[in-house]
């Protein structure tokens, strides 16, 4: 499934359910104070935010961020080949941009199954 994240951002509705799963997922790993913190749903200010936090986890925590990375659902092959494909980019922009898509995949699926089952 191939998500055009900017735009599906841009979606009131997905946008709240993007930072609902996202809190989610950093609260069930025990990161809750690493929460990126965002208030604006253009992809650059999503992007940074979680950088930002993506850095400070790694900074104290290897282990927690590998942690959250599981708990978002993904695999280190996932992570391999995106790095493989985007060589002039850091290990954690890699992961914040799959982290993104990730999320909102799950956030889409999540969507149209709940309106197919009624």
């Amino acid at each position: 499934m191939e998500i055009n994240s900017s735009e599906q951002l841009q979606k009131p509705s997905l946008f709240e359910k993007f930072k609902e799963q996202l809190s989610k997922d950093f609260e069930l790993t025990g990161l809750i104070n690493e929460l990126p913190k965002i208030n604006d749903c253009h992809l650059e200010h999503v992007f940074q935010s979680i950088l930002i936090s993506i850095i400070n986890i790694e900074k104290r925590d290897a282990s927690a961020l590998k942690n959250l990375l599981y708990r978002i659902d993904l695999s280190e092959q996932q992570i391999r080949e995106a790095l493989n494909k985007t060589p002039n980019y850091s290990y954690q922009e890699v992961i914040t941009e799959l982290i993104i898509k990730r999320i909102l995949q799950k956030v889409i699926l999540k969507q149209n199954y709940s309106a197919s089952c009624q």
